[in-house]
């Protein structure tokens, strides 16, 4: 871990220079950041190739970086230089903060699309028990009101009766055979027709007894995965209802907003987080490049050094002897002239850090 650490200074070192200890905050809060931007460009990358996400990773990089070359061109007086890389890097960010909206749009589009997907199922199975008691209760009220109607249903099943049938149909046939069927066959005849309304009545109550059985069974069912069925909330859902309602509110006086209003509240939330993601690092390192120290003239290689040029001489003149208290030492002060040549010198040496380090001297 410590090697890590030291690591990741050495890193804000290379690429910032030496920071104060407000700007070392700032490069670990946007390199910190950078990384996750760039995790972010990857994975969306990642969907199209491997290519593809090193390649916006390492574009994330460039992009945090350019502000901050850019403002370290512009301190230096090279205009040229600056106005090209803000270009580039105005470019790069546009770039980034494509890929982090489609990345962003993709993440909150899928956690909305699975909570749905998984709420449906939770519905379905919630309506498939609700309509299994509603048959339920429907066939236990028919089954009660028969057994009511029909007290002898409760006694007798259908195959019993069916046996009665036959010997009904054999006395029918018996009183035809003797002649003369007249009330004696009408009479047989409504037995065996009161015969066929019973069979059918207790055909009827034993479907509707299977009935009643088989929805019950259907209801534990139902419960059952209804029980392992959970209800999903989604966040991103909650908070795209939570900004379209307060649009609606402040902006139309209405608690209810409209079709509109909803996806735009959805389309801005993405907007803004893939602008935050994008922007935030090269923020941090920009600011963070503000609180760079000072270089000193002596450890600036790049500077070029001139030797100090003294004033023309002056001839000298007699001076009258004068002698000195040893209570009042007055020393002597020699007055020089240093020519800079160097515009980058002379914008570096009017600098207030470096008039307050040669007032010290």
């Amino acid at each position: 871990m410590r090697k890590l650490f030291g690591a990741f200074e050495r890193f804000i070192t290379a690429m910032l220079g030496d920071l104060t200890p407000t700007g070392k905050m700032w490069a670990r809060v946007g390199v910190v950041t950078l990384i996750v931007a760039a995790a972010m460009s990857f994975d969306f990358g990642y969907a199209v190739s491997l290519k593809h996400a090193c390649y916006l990773a390492l574009l994330s990089f460039a992009a945090a970086f350019g502000p901050e070359v850019a403002h370290k061109l512009y301190e230096e007086g090279r205009y040229g230089f600056c106005a090209f890389v803000a270009l580039c890097a105005s470019g790069l960010l546009v770039i980034e903060f494509g890929s982090h909206q489609s990345y962003t749009a993709g993440i909150r589009g899928s956690n909305l699309g699975e909570a749905r997907t998984q709420n449906v199922r939770y519905d379905g199975a919630q309506e498939r028990v609700e309509e299994a008691k509603t048959s339920l209760k429907f066939w236990t009220e028919r089954l009660t009101a028969l057994e009511a109607q029909n007290a002898w249903v409760t006694t007798v099943n259908a195959e019993a009766l069916r046996s009665q049938l036959a010997s009904a149909e054999l006395a029918i046939k018996q009183e035809e055979a003797r002649g003369g069927c007249k009330a004696k066959c009408l009479a047989r005849t409504k037995e065996r027709d009161e015969l066929l309304s019973k069979i059918a009545l207790a055909e009827e109550k034993g479907t509707l007894v299977k009935q009643i059985e088989g929805a019950r069974k259907v209801i534990a069912g139902a419960r059952d995965t209804a029980d392992k069925t959970e209800r999903r909330e989604s966040a991103v859902q909650h908070a795209n209802d939570s900004l379209a309602r307060l649009v609606a509110f402040f902006g139309q006086g209405s608690t209810k907003p409209s079709e509109h209003i909803m996806h735009g509240a959805e389309m801005s939330a993405n907007l803004a987080m893939a602008l935050a993601g994008t922007g935030l690092p090269a923020f941090c390192l920009l600011v963070a490049g503000l609180y760079r120290k000072p270089r000193r003239h002596d450890d600036d290689t790049t500077i070029p050094t001139t030797a100090p040029m003294s004033l023309p001489a002056i001839p000298e003149t007699p001076q009258p002897t004068r002698t000195i208290s040893t209570r009042d030492p007055q020393p002597q002060v020699i007055h020089t002239r240093e020519v800079i040549p160097s515009a980058a010198l002379r914008r570096w040496s009017v600098r207030d850090e470096v008039q307050q380090m040669l007032r010290a001297a």
